[in-house]
């Protein structure tokens, strides 16, 4: 009876973890990214390699951050040292004082991974859900 119970247990953990998603974040870890744009926000280009990550709105407009990844499928973005101070806005400045911009990579799906952000503002989280669409072809 105990043997029976042991292998129905064991048989549902192994049916429950092999049919769950499989995320393949390290496939989005580096390269060039293109974050859409909508009515509020503009589309935004991202170059990222191991440790930064480059963040344009326009041509004339870019960002560098550094990166630490947690793990393969999180990492937090904070804003580079050689970014001079007069480019950092003032909530850019409240979100690094805070640890930075938290990012969790939910959900992949071929060249796109759907990823939570949250900003940390005087001790409150502000999530932010989007997706990123990888349009260099190196893995």
């Amino acid at each position: 009876m105990i043997k029976q119970l042991l292998c129905i247990v064991v048989l549902l953990l192994t049916s429950a973890t092999s049919f769950g998603q499989e995320l393949k974040c390290k496939k989005f870890r580096t390269g060039t990214f293109i974050i859409p744009g909508d009515s509020i926000v503009p589309q935004s280009k991202l170059i990222r390699n191991k440790t930064t990550q480059v963040e344009s709105l326009s041509a004339k407009e870019s960002t560098e951050l550094d990166i630490v990844w947690i793990d393969d499928c999180n990492y937090v973005l904070t804003i580079s040292k050689s970014t001079p101070e007069s480019k950092i806005s003032e909530v850019e400045k409240l979100i690094d004082k805070e640890g930075g911009l938290r990012i969790e990579m939910l959900r992949t799906a071929k060249d796109t991974v759907f990823f939570r952000a949250v900003a940390k503002i005087n001790g409150v989280d502000y999530p932010i859900d989007g997706y990123q669409i990888k349009v260099s072809k190196k893995y």
